[in-house]
């Protein structure tokens, strides 16, 4: 068996780049994005939302206000390596269901690099990450409900990856006899979208398992098909 390169996943990587990531419980600010935002542990952020497109904006400030949360410097994280970035608690994460799925994502695909300056604001796009679960036999999604959607096995394998009207899509003849338990999907309005991100994760499977998903490789990807 030839030699295989072993991927790193440690949160040093790719740290000499700005970076904002996401976890379960709070927001950090790596070091290279402190001092191009010039923040430091003395302001405060305040967080801004954007559900419909999906859009985090952060703004920084002296001023004390209910609404802001105090930046923190940890002088170590858990393996005892000095932490040179701020970060601020956001149990609010939880309450959001398209930021809270980011956040159970590969340490990677939570980093958002380079964010954009917009006004006041440093703005992060975040990915749909199939943040609604359904099982196979349910009847509570939504008739209107077009986006993105997953299928997967008992077992977490993802067995396909799609587009379109996610309950009319899966009540279709031929998907009848297909081998799945679970419908994972994200709600997305604008067709356009829809492609960009049904290629953005059939792409990124494929990169990580040499493959197409199962049926997306008997049925044949297009952007072109639903």
């Amino acid at each position: 068996m030839p030699w295989q390169i072993v991927k790193r996943e440690d949160s040093f990587q790719g740290s000499d780049k700005p970076f904002i990531s996401i976890s379960s419980d709070h927001i950090s600010f790596n070091a290279m994005f402190t001092r191009i935002a010039d923040i430091g542990p003395e302001k405060r952020v305040i967080v801004n939302i954007d559900p419909e497109f999906r859009r985090v904006g952060f703004e920084f400030t002296s001023d004390d206000r209910s609404d802001s949360f105090a930046l923190s410097r940890a002088s170590s994280d858990k393996k005892g390596k000095k932490r040179t970035g701020l970060f601020c608690s956001a149990g609010f994460i939880r309450d959001y269901s398209w930021i809270n799925s980011i956040s159970k994502l590969p340490v990677q695909d939570r980093r958002f690099y380079n964010p954009r300056k917009e006004g006041q604001m440093w703005v992060i796009q975040l990915c749909p990450a199939f943040e609604e679960r359904k099982a196979r036999e349910s009847s509570n999604i939504p008739s209107d409900a077009s986006g993105i959607y997953r299928y997967l096995r008992e077992d977490g394998e993802i067995v396909y990856i799609g587009r379109g009207n996610i309950k009319k899509r899966l009540s279709s003849p031929e998907r009848q006899e297909w081998d799945f338990d679970v419908v994972d999907y994200s709600v997305i309005t604008d067709p356009d979208l829809q492609i960009k991100w049904e290629e953005y994760w059939i792409q990124r499977f494929s990169k990580e398992n040499g493959r197409l998903p199962f049926y997306n490789k008997i049925s044949g990807f297009s952007t072109e098909k639903e």
